[in-house]
């Protein structure tokens, strides 16, 4: 994994805590999981998925994340270096990895997840969140996309995260806007396995990013 982007992530994490300032009671150490600056599962489509409880638990976790190409996911698609046309948009697909040691649940195991997915379909009815608490069950996903090449203060600008459960990402269009803006970009997977929303193997990422060019419109 490039160390740049593990300095980066790091660097996030850090930011998004205290200030200096004297804590209130209420201050949240990891906002940017709940202002919309990254793409989480969406509840209402993807129940069970990768809330914010989930994102404030991998941010937590950026420390310790471990290099180990054995049991980190890999990018499928798009083949690394390759030129990405203007249209139609790409779509990232990665292998799942082996995040935990334990591939075949218990009875319990289950039963819990299946008591987590139906308690988050009762909460996405409401108002479309699921904040009460971490129940994330399973394998899950951050795609990190960054731009190909620092800017002048010598930083690498992070595009868009992507937290999910699922194995495939399609940008929207506006997405796809600001990754072409870049004109090379960087992605990155990292894999974990939550149990009763902490995570309980990983975070795994691979020794290194994927490169690719995209074509201006």
């Amino acid at each position: 994994m490039n160390s740049r982007l593990l300095v980066a992530l790091a660097s996030v994490a850090l930011a998004c805590g205290a200030d200096g300032a004297t804590p209130a009671a209420a201050v949240d150490p990891y906002p940017s999981c709940k202002n919309g600056h990254y793409v989480l599962d969406d509840a209402t489509t993807t129940p069970g998925g990768f809330d914010s409880a989930a994102c404030t638990e991998f941010m937590k976790a950026i420390p310790t994340i471990q290099v180990d190409a054995s049991k980190a996911p890999e990018l499928v698609t798009p083949l690394a270096g390759a030129l990405l046309p203007a249209a139609p948009i790409a779509k990232f697909t990665w292998s799942t990895g082996k995040l935990s040691l334990l591939r075949r649940p218990t009875f319990w195991q289950e039963l819990r997840h299946g008591l987590a997915l139906e308690n988050t379909a009762h909460a996405a009815g409401d108002a479309g969140s699921v904040d009460g608490g971490p129940s994330l069950t399973g394998d899950a996903y951050v795609l990190v996309f960054n731009a190909g090449s620092a800017s002048a203060d010598g930083g690498v600008a992070e595009l868009l995260r992507v937290m999910t459960i699922n194995t495939s990402f399609t940008p929207s269009d506006a997405q796809w806007a600001a990754l072409q803006a870049a004109g090379v970009i960087e992605v990155s997977v990292y894999g974990m396995h939550f149990d009763g929303g902490k995570i309980a193997g990983g975070v795994f990422a691979a020794p290194q990013s994927r490169a690719f060019t995209l074509a201006a419109n």
